[in-house]
C-alpha cells in the first residue's frame, strides 16, 4: 500500500493537480477526511488543485455542495463539471442545441443549478421533445425501465451531462446517466458526450492550472472507465484511487484499504489503459 510518505513523495514531483470529486474527495454526502487534509497540504505548498467532475451540476452549485461538506473554497483553484459544459452547449446561441424542447432522462434536482434558459425548454412528454438530456443518477434497478421508452426515440439526439456509468453516493452504489446514454447508443441512438473521458476536458483543466503557474500536473481519479483512460489520452500522469470510490466493491476491500496485490493485478489486467500509480485513497 502507498503510505502517507510515499504519497507525499509522489506529490513532490508535481506543481499542480487535477482531481475527480466523487470517490476521491467525497461521496456526495460526506467529505473524506484524508482527502481534505491532502488538499490542505497542497494549499500550504501553494500548489493549485482543479476539480474535474462528471456531475450534472453547475460549477456554482458544485462549489456550494463542497462548502456544505466542509471543503473550503480556498482549498482548490476551481472546478469544471460535465453539467456546466452541457449547459453551455444548450445556451450557446450559435450552437446546434440552442433551440427545441428537451426531455430529461434521469434526474436534475433543483439544487443542480440549471438555468431558466434551459429548464424553460423541458417537456415531460418524450414525443414532444427534439432533444434528450441524460443527467443525474438513479438506483441500478431502474435502468431497464428508464431505457425502454427511449428505444422508440432513437431518432432524437441525446446530450449526456453525466458520462459516469456508476458512482457511489453516501456509500450506496448508483447508476450514472452515462450508463443510460451508453445503452441508448448501443441501440442505435446518437449521443453527444460532455465530460470525462473526453481528452479535451482534461486539456481544459490542464490549461487552467498552467495559467496558475503549474507545469507538471498529476491527475487523480477513481474510475478505470472515465478517469484514467481520459487523462492518459490527454498525456497526463495518473494516480488511481482504488478503495474510496466505484471499484471498491468489485475489489472487495474495506474503505481506504489497498487490495491484495494478486487481486489488484487481476483487476487492472481487465483494462487496456493503465494508471501510472495506484493508492487506496488520499491520506
Amino acid at each position: 500500500m502507498m503510505t502517507h510518505d510515499d504519497l507525499e513523495a509522489l506529490c513532490l514531483r508535481y506543481d499542480g493537480f487535477l482531481l475527480d470529486l466523487w470517490g476521491v474527495v467525497m461521496d456526495g454526502v460526506s467529505a473524506f477526511p484524508g482527502a481534505v487534509a491532502w488538499l490542505a497540504r497542497r494549499r500550504t505548498e501553494r500548489k493549485p488543485v482543479w476539480f474535474l467532475s462528471n456531475a450534472s451540476r453547475t460549477m456554482a452549485a458544485t462549489a456550494t455542495l463542497l462548502a456544505d461538506l466542509g471543503i473550503a473554497r480556498e482549498l482548490y483553484a476551481g472546478v469544471t463539471t460535465s453539467g456546466q459544459l452541457a449547459m453551455d452547449a444548450l445556451t450557446d446561441p450559435r450552437g446546434a442545441f440552442a433551440d427545441g424542447a428537451i426531455h430529461v432522462v434521469g434526474e436534475i434536482p433543483e439544487l443542480n443549478g440549471w438555468p431558466d434558459a434551459v429548464t424553460v425548454r423541458f417537456t415531460a412528454r418524450l414525443e414532444d421533445a427534439t432533444l434528450l438530456v441524460a443527467a443525474g443518477s438513479f438506483p441500478p434497478t431502474e435502468l431497464a425501465g428508464r431505457l425502454v421508452p427511449l428505444l422508440d426515440a432513437l431518432d432524437k439526439p441525446m446530450i449526456c451531462a453525466n458520462p459516469d456509468r456508476e458512482l457511489v453516493f453516501g456509500g450506496q452504489p448508483l447508476v450514472g446517466a452515462g450508463m443510460l446514454a451508453q445503452r441508448f447508443a448501443e441501440a442505435g441512438g446518437t449521443v453527444h458526450w460532455f465530460g470525462k473521458p473526453e481528452p479535451r476536458v482534461f486539456a481544459q483543466g490542464r490549461t487552467q492550472l498552467r495559467e496558475l503557474g503549474a507545469r507538471q500536473v498529476l491527475f487523480i481519479g477513481d474510475s478505470m472507465v472515465t478517469d484514467i483512460p481520459g487523462a492518459r489520452g490527454a498525456g497526463l500522469d495518473t494516480l488511481l484511487v482504488t478503495s474510496t470510490g466505484i471499484h471498491r466493491t468489485a475489489l472487495g476491500v474495506e474503505f481506504n484499504t489497498l487490495p491484495p496485490p494478486a487481486r489488484l493485478k487481476d483487476f487492472l489486467g481487465r483494462h487496456d489503459i493503465q494508471p501510472n500509480w495506484v493508492t487506496a485513497g488520499l491520506i
